[in-house]
């Protein structure tokens, strides 16, 4: 798609930082990292990557700090029991373990200590994400001198909270999607906003309105077959400004703030599809004054 004016925003190949050797070695013994965005990848994104978790792994992340808010999450790749992650994963949030059996978005705020991350059982892929606001995603030793809080729990979404806008559609949406999870400010304090779904069926999406944001956006497809990562087993078809994207591999695609996007429209569905929208404010605002 880099053929085209608007093509540099759509990432389908996997792009990654300078890792070392030996992290990348070990990183592919358990999970499949698939997209990587970030500032280097294209000019003035914010960094999100994505995986598949695929076998236990007791040597996950340590534990560090950004110097930007994070949002990490945990899918179970089955859409028709999609809270089930089918699987245990270890995550500390400061002094705090957290066991996560059931499908999850932690939001970690800038500064705060987090992980270790071990993947105690993988009964099936796991899709993972991590986003973070900054335009690199760099670690930081962990803060020792830091005033605790009494419960981390708060930030551990596992349950569908949505906006009152969006109840008023749920109808509608559920004839081609079914909505997971849901992260803004109004969810858990302080969070910038992100959401989640399995598009099931083929349909013009009620995105379909040519809109803009006053923030960046980065929106996700991803095949639903760890096998085969890249096969969106769909096609949809996307607007950046007046040009078409047509998305038949899992993909994301960065949307500067300011700039006309969509019609989204669904014209293939073999398989679910996992799909997210992500942007660095705290709540989801359309402007479609310029439709």
């Amino acid at each position: 798609m880099t053929d085209s004016k608007y093509g540099k925003y759509v990432v389908t190949e996997l792009k990654t930082p300078d890792f070392r050797p030996e992290f990348v070695e070990a990183y592919k013994k358990f999970a499949n990292r698939i997209l990587w965005m970030d500032e280097n990848v294209v000019e003035g994104a914010f960094q999100m990557n994505c995986s598949w978790y695929l076998k236990p792994w007791a040597h996950g992340a340590e534990s560090h700090q950004h110097d930007v808010d994070e949002i990490i999450g945990f899918f179970g790749n089955d859409p028709k029991d999609p809270y089930n992650l089918h699987g245990e994963i270890e995550f500390w949030l400061e002094d705090q373990k957290f066991l996560i059996t059931r499908t999850a978005m932690v939001f970690i705020p800038a500064g705060m200590n987090h992980c270790p991350l071990i993947l105690r059982k993988v009964d099936r892929p796991i899709f993972h994400y991590s986003t973070v606001t900054g335009g690199k995603y760099i670690q930081q030793k962990m803060d020792e001198a830091r005033k605790l809080e009494a419960d981390y729990g708060k930030y551990v979404v596992t349950e569908l909270k949505i906006p009152p806008e969006k109840q008023a559609i749920a109808e509608a949406y559920a004839k081609y999607a079914f909505r997971i999870l849901w992260m803004d400010k109004n969810v858990v304090e302080g969070a910038f906003h992100m959401n989640t779904a399995w598009y099931l069926k083929a349909a013009a999406t009620l995105e379909d309105v040519p809109h803009t944001h006053d923030s960046d956006e980065i929106i996700g497809f991803f095949g639903n077959d760890p096998k085969d990562p890249y096969n969106l087993h769909g096609e949809i078809e996307i607007w950046l400004e007046d040009e078409k994207q047509v998305i038949t591999r899992s993909a994301m695609v960065f949307v500067p703030a300011g700039m006309k996007h969509c019609p989204l429209i669904l014209k293939r569905v073999d398989q679910p599809i996992f799909h997210f929208t992500t942007v660095p404010g705290k709540l989801y605002v359309k402007d479609e004054s310029q439709k």
